[in-house]
């Protein structure tokens, strides 16, 4: 019996110990292949043990929040201008991911007392309050009346909030344990004692991502992190009539992959001219598939730019299935995810590159941005069911006008965030950050936005300080409601870094 009850504790203290060793410890050792914008959990996780292995020799600003936050500050550009405009020699981390709302915001607090933050940062917009779940739910309902307890459930939902089971178990059952079911209480549970459990679902992608990247094809991902492409390519990693590249010992040994459409070839075949000035190759694209593409070896015998040229291009709006956008960018094939490099890149969960479609409304006007943002955010829900978040969202701007500002559930949290660092003295700006114009002209204008602001700006004193600045980036700067595109993330560097370099001592 005693040999038993010896095996059963040495069994438990292995298990544990391989928990800890390798879902703990060994899986954030591994390079992060997992690019910017993908995999939120896992890079938030690793970009936080990153940080913490990091001495402190400057000061630091953290940045938390949604993605209203990551596509709204450029981290290495607001160092930059600090520094030239203020002289501050700051370190600028963002804490950041998708779907991040102020409770989860609130539960990441204590994370940062390692981290020994100057000042933190969190900019805000509607959707981080999540107050269009309320009509999701109640078709009917109203969120001045709503009874909370249905909302926090709600916002307990795997579907809705998976960080809370994935990052915050422990932290969420503490806050909110109350609130849940048998069935969930027990899943948080085992959450927060086995990290196998925990992580289960999100670590398994980041060693995908390393195999694929050093074995296989790099044909199937989600966003494209290959060398910068003179002419641009999109966040998929589709092309225009041209994209430019240097040869590489890769592509000499394996070819290169490209997806071709059937819109593409249009019941024909379509030339692919490579040239680098010197040398001409003509491909003839004929399958509708990952193609792959072996260069004339004359290409590999100098270090000069190949520029490849397609016969013609097509459009995603005249598409079906899979390839239907609704956009009129030209588009030509689809790059390999890591097209152009010899090694994947590693620790670029944070770092933020320009695509084609950044530029897309740069020289719009009013009148023509306007009608694009109406066809390419909020039609044809019956062929993209992935919009009707923004639908949602569109409804509900509009019927929250017509009601009274109720400070719950969300803005509770904000109230004890601002209460956190106020008595921990913690220098802390709450930002109401810029939204699209057309999107603020369905409420701005109510008692409900108003009132709203009004709450905000309560919350102001000591070392926390609000900053409204809901309408200083005009449309053209941003992708829908509220994520700015990369060129009005960089528009608004210098409106960011004089509010936060005033934020220091002189």
């Amino acid at each position: 019996m005693k040999k038993r009850i010896f095996f059963l504790i040495c069994l438990i203290v292995f298990l544990f110990g391989i928990d800890v060793l390798f879902f703990r410890k060994i899986q954030f050792l591994l390079p992060n292949e997992s690019p910017w914008n993908t995999n939120h959990f896992f890079n938030f996780l690793y970009e936080y043990e990153r940080i913490r292995s990091l001495p402190k020799i400057k000061k630091r600003i953290i940045i938390v929040g949604s993605s209203v936050a990551y596509y709204s500050i450029d981290a290495r550009s607001l160092e930059k201008t600090l520094k030239e405009k203020f002289s501050l020699d700051v370190d600028v981390f963002y804490l950041a991911y998708a779907g991040n709302s102020p409770l989860y915001v609130y539960l990441l607090l204590n994370w940062l007392t390692p981290l020994d933050p100057d000042l933190v940062v969190y900019p805000v917009n509607f959707i981080d309050y999540r107050l269009h779940r309320t009509y999701v739910l109640f078709p009917d309902g109203r969120n001045d009346t709503v009874d909370e307890s249905l909302m926090i459930r709600d916002a307990l939902t795997f579907g809705e909030a998976p960080q809370s089971l994935w990052v915050f178990p422990w932290e969420t059952l503490k806050e909110v344990g109350s609130e849940m079911d048998t069935e969930t209480l027990s899943r948080y549970i085992v959450s927060s004692g086995f990290t196998f459990y925990r992580y289960k679902d999100i670590y398994e992608q980041n060693l995908q991502n390393l195999i694929q990247h050093r074995f296989g094809r790099n044909t199937s991902y989600h966003s494209y992190m290959g060398v910068n492409i003179p002419e641009g390519v999109n966040g998929l990693g589709w092309t225009g009539k041209q994209f430019s590249f240097f040869p590489t010992h890769k592509m000499e040994e394996k070819g290169i992959w490209l997806e071709v459409t059937p819109y593409l070839l249009a019941g024909s075949t379509c030339k692919l001219t490579f040239s680098n000035g010197d040398t001409n190759q003509v491909v003839n694209l004929k399958d509708a598939r990952w193609t792959n593409v072996r260069l004339d070896p004359i290409f590999f015998r100098e270090n000069k730019q190949i520029t490849a040229t397609l016969e013609r291009v097509w459009y995603a709006h005249e598409a079906t299935g899979a390839y239907l956008d609704y956009h009129y960018d030209p588009m030509g094939v689809r790059l390999e995810q890591t097209f152009g490099l010899e090694v994947a890149k590693s620790g670029v969960q944070y770092t933020r590159e320009p695509r084609t479609e950044d530029y897309r409304y740069k020289r719009m006007d009013d009148k023509t941005y306007t009608r694009y943002f109406y066809y390419r955010l909020l039609e044809g829900l019956d062929k993209r069911p992935g919009i009707g978040y923004l639908v949602a969202l569109k409804l509900a701007k509009e019927r929250i006008r017509t009601e009274k500002f109720r400070p719950f559930f969300h803005f509770h949290y904000l109230q004890k965030i601002a209460d956190h660092f106020r008595n921990r003295n913690i220098p802390f700006l709450l930002i109401n950050n810029p939204e699209n114009p057309i999107s603020l002209s369905w409420y701005e204008d109510s008692d409900w936005y108003r009132d709203h602001l009004l709450f905000l700006k309560s919350l102001d004193s000591g070392s926390v300080h609000f900053w409204d600045i809901h309408g200083v980036l005009p449309m053209q700067g941003f992708s829908d409601f509220h994520h700015f595109t990369y060129v009005g993330m960089e528009q608004m560097n210098s409106i960011y870094a004089e509010r936060i370099g005033n934020l220091f001592p002189k």
